[in-house]
């Protein structure tokens, strides 16, 4: 397997290699049925690294309704109209199947992103195979991409994303230097530190979700994430206490310059609460930038992608292996 700092790097190339993929399946397109059908919902299932895809789709497509379940149950109201998206990088995984038998039970359209496993032997009105090779959280890239080129295919957005996805690659291609050295002059802030991690919109609110993530398994450090202005209505009163634990905290802003004007102002009041009142506890700010949504927020998960990598080598950690999650996952197979 490449190590963790040249699968980052090699996001740009997974988007434009899924673009052949989903291509390649849609030419080729078991279910027929689908392209006629109009569909009112997309249900995106998936978990840890393979459902960040749809948490992302949510936010670029908010005209649609795109519903992320990560869970063992259905919502109740999916019925036919809806169209099941199932994202497993390894195709076993066991909530993601099981949203499959329901989906199946309830006669809806579903289709298939993966790379191996159970899900790419089941039937599907489309399966979309990948390469193997990867940890789920490492290939974005190719997880992602296939969403809203079928989004477009079946008719619920109007313009073909793929040379805006084209773009997007190679953006994050001429990024990526700039990306890497920002990750590494932050790493000496996170060590020894607990992230708290504030989003000031949906949109910065799944980077955050992502920066969360990629710290828990790359550098297997606990963080800890929030949305304003929900943040404002409980979390705020207890910011900075006890106090003895704030020199062990990292405070980080995740700034949506298209962010709710409000919103805006709430985080500048955050902050003049911290520097008058709370000693010893230190916040940074984080500004994507790019030239649209999409740009915007895949550099910046470039950049916790890349912070969590460094910050897992400057600690001794490596980063690829998981062991509690294959622990976990072992003694559940065990328990059926």
């Amino acid at each position: 397997m490449k190590s963790m700092r040249e699968i980052i790097h090699s996001l740009p190339e997974q988007i434009v290699e899924s673009i052949k993929l989903f291509n390649f399946a849609w030419g080729n397109i078991s279910d027929k049925t689908i392209l006629h059908r109009k569909f009112e919902r997309v249900l995106i299932c998936g978990m840890g690294g393979s459902g960040i895809s749809g948490d992302i789709a949510s936010v670029l497509y908010p005209e649609l309704n795109i519903v992320v379940n990560k869970d063992y149950k259905l919502p109740r109201y999916i019925d036919k109209k809806t169209l099941g998206i199932l994202v497993s990088y390894s195709g076993n995984t066991e909530e993601t199947l099981n949203n499959y038998n329901l989906l199946r039970k309830k006669g809806i359209a579903v289709v298939v992103i993966s790379s191996n496993g159970r899900l790419l032997k089941d039937r599907a009105s489309l399966r979309i195979q990948i390469p193997q090779g990867f940890p789920p959280r490492g290939a974005l890239g190719y997880l992602f991409t296939p969403i809203p080129l079928l989004l477009y295919r079946i008719d619920l957005i109007k313009k073909n994303p793929e040379k805006e996805l084209i773009k997007l690659s190679g953006f994050l291609r001429k990024q990526a230097g700039q990306i890497e050295k920002k990750a590494k002059n932050l790493v000496e802030l996170f060590i020894g530190k607990l992230p708290i991690i504030y989003a000031n919109s949906d949109a910065s609110g799944v980077i955050a979700r992502r920066w969360q993530c990629q710290l828990n398994e790359n550098s297997k450090i606990l963080c800890h994430t929030n949305i304003i202005p929900e943040m404002n209505h409980n979390e705020i009163v207890g910011i900075g206490r006890p106090p003895h634990l704030n020199k062990d905290l990292i405070v980080v802003f995740i700034n949506d310059h298209n962010a709710f004007i409000r919103n805006k102002i709430r985080v500048r009041i955050i902050k003049d609460i911290i520097n008058e009142e709370i000693k010893g506890l230190k916040y940074i700010d984080i500004n994507p930038t790019g030239r649209n949504p999409m740009e915007r927020i895949f550099s910046t998960v470039m950049l916790g992608d890349f912070l969590s990598c460094y910050l897992a080598l400057k600690t001794g950690v490596d980063p690829l292996p998981v062991k509690r999650i294959d622990y976990l996952k072992n003694r559940l197979s065990k328990s059926k």
